[in-house]
């Protein structure tokens, strides 16, 4: 058996950040989601791996990414203080930082 298959492959999503009313920070969006999926009896492992001022990208194992990009999604502005939208799913941290973290990027 592969290393692989007893720890599983991650998933890696990148995010953008729509509205926000104060600077968003990776420990409130770690309390945030954990407090999200709490509320939907959703528990799954998570980690939020960076976040700058207009995008950011979160970890999770192979089986949850929709999981947590509908609680991406589901944030708004009213309720939560800032509004989320999710930009692509990768399993590699790389691949998302090379087209949405570069300089320049769209």
């Amino acid at each position: 058996m592969v290393v692989r298959q007893k720890v599983g492959r991650k998933r890696y999503i990148a995010f953008e950040i729509v509205g926000c009313g104060e600077p968003l920070t990776r420990s409130k969006l770690t309390r945030t989601i954990g407090k999200k999926s709490n509320e939907l009896g959703a528990s799954f492992p998570f980690e939020v791996m960076f976040v700058t001022k207009e995008r950011g990208i979160v970890r999770t194992d192979q089986k949850h990414p929709a999981s947590l990009s509908a609680i991406l999604n589901s944030f708004s502005i009213e309720v939560d203080g800032f509004k989320l939208k999710t930009i692509s799913v990768s399993g590699t941290i790389r691949t998302l930082k090379e087209k949405y973290f570069r300089q320049g990027a769209p």
